[in-house]
């Protein structure tokens, strides 16, 4: 199931590669499955201080835009964005993922 969420937010326009992490920062299912920069971007998201980083947290740069979003059980969602991609209408797809994801934990 997780795995069809992140297929289902990689087919938004703009979207580049989405990734689930759990409590210890470790990739549980990335999109797509064999791009190893995905998973990297997933490890360093990892790196983050849980105790400051609450809700959603936006970072922009020359290539691209990630938004890392926090889940349930502590898990993280983290999605890789083009520079010109609507991040209103990506935040708003992450909503409803993060809602169906947290569904998903016991």
């Amino acid at each position: 199931m997780e795995g069809r969420l992140l297929a289902d937010i990689l087919t938004q326009n703009g979207v580049t590669g989405a990734v689930l992490l759990d409590a210890e920062g470790f990739v549980l299912f990335s999109e797509p499955q064999h791009d190893d920069s995905v998973q990297l971007l997933g490890k360093a998201i990892a790196l983050l201080d849980p105790e400051f980083a609450s809700g959603r947290i936006t970072l922009n740069a020359e290539n691209g835009t990630i938004i890392a979003q926090q889940l349930l059980g502590n898990r993280v969602l983290v999605v890789r964005c083009q520079i010109s991609s609507n991040l209103g209408h990506i935040r708003h797809v992450l909503d409803s993922a993060a809602n169906q994801f947290n569904a998903l934990f016991p």
